[in-house]
């Protein structure tokens, strides 16, 4: 899409549309929200760039990109933290598990943090090229902006701004990287104690 966009294709803009409703499928039906919601985003924006935004369609107008992204992360900043923390627990544990041979699931393993990566690295893409284009508000009568009820997916707070409502999911990235943080130097700490349990063999 990005090489007929800048070659100047004439397809290329109707092939945005066909690459996001795959990746749409795919999620639902094999693939699931890790493996192509950052790919989504990716399209989303470089349709954008190339194409300029457009009201009411879902792969270049911003606040629908926001909209979707939103929906397949729960719907709430808060709730996908926490379903972040708890399958980045989760995955370590099944990993320790299988390296002592005690069980776990490497696929479930390799599932986990495929969400974990795919989500993170989507949000972070919004945050940097989605974000900056959101409205305070829809105009009244805005075409396109009709469709947008106060109860449309991904929407958490019907009080919100939407870049408001984009900046609380954009905080919760630190918070990510704080909990990632304490996992790993946790998991340095249990390493190095049981060096010295072994007599650092």
């Amino acid at each position: 899409m990005v090489l007929g966009a800048e070659s100047g294709r004439a397809d290329a803009e109707e092939w945005a549309s066909v690459l996001v409703e795959s990746l749409d499928t795919g999620a639902v039906r094999a693939l699931g929200v890790g493996e192509t919601i950052h790919r989504r985003m990716i399209a989303c924006v470089a349709a954008i760039h190339y194409f300029g935004e457009r009201a009411g369609d879902p792969v270049r107008d911003p606040e629908l990109v926001f909209r979707h992204l939103a929906a397949a992360l729960d719907g709430s900043p808060d709730v996908y933290f926490e379903r972040y923390r708890s399958t980045l627990a989760g995955r370590l544990a099944d990993y320790d598990r299988f390296r002592a041979g005690a069980g776990g699931d490497m696929r479930r393993v390799a599932a986990a943090r495929s969400w974990m990566d795919g989500t993170r690295a989507a949000l972070v893409q919004m945050c940097r090229e989605v974000a900056v284009r959101l409205v305070e508000a829809p105009p009244e009568g805005a075409p396109g902006r009709a469709h947008q009820s106060p109860d449309a997916p991904g929407r958490a707070d019907k009080g919100v701004s939407l870049r408001d409502e984009a900046s609380r999911w954009c905080a919760v990235l630190p918070q990510i990287e704080a909990v990632r943080s304490a996992a790993k130097a946790a998991r340095a700490a249990q390493a190095a104690e049981q060096g010295t349990a072994t007599g650092g063999t």
